[in-house]
Order: C-alpha cells, then structure tokens, then sequence
C-alpha cells in the first residue's frame, strides 16, 4: 500500500503513519485489512464449490483495493470456471498491468495463448 499524500509504500509497523510524510493511514489500512478479508472469505468459498459467493467476496476485495494484483488474478480464475473467458482475460490483464510478472495471471494467458494457437492451426490444417 502506497502513502496517498508522499507515494511512500507503507510497510506495516508500530504505528499507522507513514514513515516518511507522518500522514495518518489508519482508514486507509482498515480498507485494506477489510479488502484482504473479503478476499480470504472468496478463497474459502472457492475451496466449498461456491464460485458466485467467491466472486461475490472477491468483487468486495476489489472494491475496497483494486491496486491488488491478487485480487484480479483471482477474479480471472473465478470467471473462466463460469464459463466468461472474456472477463477472465480482462482480469488477468489488469492483474499483469499492476504486477507483470504476476505468476498465475502469466500462465493463465500463457496457456490461452497456446489453446489459441493450437485451435488456430487445427482450422489452418483443415482449409477453414
């Protein structure tokens, strides 16, 4: 998380003020406690089968901190096992644009990729 006021990125300690600029953050990190919440409660759902209560959670998670790459890589997984792969690409695309090397965002896209590549060489082969 990123100080609003200096950019600093806060890293949790003692007090709820930024090292650097000594701005209050403790809203700021209640969000964000509340975000991470919300997104372990989509975990768990995820672990009992219930995908829409998942990205019901998740979509809270992202809500509160949509700067979480996590968050987004998570949305993509949630969408594509409810059959939307255009708004798990999206997902997976924003999750690469906050982390670049996000690992399961990468190899989600990755493995798309190929499927794409693979379906579009079948239909080559075929004269389609």
């Amino acid at each position: 998380m990123k100080c609003p006021v200096c950019r600093a990125t806060y890293r949790p300690n003692e007090t709820s003020f930024c090292q650097r600029c000594k701005t209050d953050l403790s809203s700021l990190i209640q969000i964000h406690d509340r975000a991470v919440w919300h997104y372990r409660q989509a975990l768990q759902l995820f672990t009992t089968g219930d995908y829409l209560a998942a990205q019901a959670h998740n979509d809270r998670a992202i809500a509160l901190h949509s700067h979480h790459a996590d968050f987004h890589a998570f949305a993509g997984q949630l969408r594509a096992l409810q059959g939307d792969v255009q708004q798990a690409i999206v997902a997976w695309e924003q999750a690469q644009q906050l982390e670049p090397l996000h690992p399961v965002a990468s190899k989600c896209l990755q493995i798309l990729t190929e499927i794409g590549s693979r379906e579009q060489g079948r239909a080559g082969s075929r004269g389609v």
